[in-house]
């Protein structure tokens, strides 16, 4: 069985619950005939430990962005990457990103919607582990990101005066209903491949 896989999905290949395919690329199929897990993450990133860590859990109870995201860059979250240039609000694509929620002029208001986005991708990290999903477990996809961003904003009206929205156009390739994996390279090209669903109730 090849290094890429890890072992909560090697588990899963050994119970039967994922199906190896007979490929030049490797890749494996759930009991729904869905792919599972590919090797296309295997030469795009080094991931370290994506658990949430108890001092992580800390600066998420201290509304701390900026020691979590700054955290979470040294084992390889490719949201880090985003997340700080839009905390220090530095170059164009972290400006442009607070221009757009509307709130640049009020940083209390844009501090707490980051500090539920920072909540929010730490449940959806917990929940990527916790049920094995996608080529690197702890990894989200493009498609998870953009499901809690979606969520968050719509529970602080980001965008509402743009384009008579709820603001989800904004971020994740949703601008004309594009899928976003198709923005992968602009903001998230060491994203996982694979993986739905966010399990926004579970705890960090």
């Amino acid at each position: 069985m090849t290094d890429f896989i890890y072992a909560c999905q090697k588990a899963k290949i050994d119970s039967g619950e994922l199906q190896r395919m007979s490929s030049i690329v490797e890749y494996y199929l759930d009991s729904s005939g869905a792919i599972a897990l590919t090797q296309q993450n295997a030469n795009l990133h080094r991931y370290g430990d994506q658990t949430i860590t108890a001092q992580q859990k800390e600066f998420i109870k201290a509304g701390d962005r900026k020691s979590f995201w700054y955290s979470r860059r040294s084992v390889g979250d490719p949201i880090a990457e985003v997340a700080i240039p839009i905390l220090e609000d530095s170059g164009i694509n972290g400006r442009v990103a607070n221009w757009l929620t509307t709130f640049k002029g009020d940083p209390r208001k844009l501090n707490q919607l980051g500090v539920d986005l920072m909540i929010e991708h730490a449940k959806a990290v917990t929940y990527d582990l916790r049920n094995c999903i996608g080529n690197v477990p702890g990894v989200l996809s493009p498609e998870q990101v953009a499901e809690y961003h979606h969520i968050v904003f719509k529970k602080h009206g980001v965008g509402s005066g743009l384009l008579s929205t709820d603001g989800s156009w904004l971020f994740g390739g949703t601008l004309f209903n594009l899928p976003p994996d198709l923005y992968r390279m602009i903001w998230c090209h060491s994203c996982d491949f694979l993986g739905t669903g966010i399990g926004s109730s579970v705890s960090p």
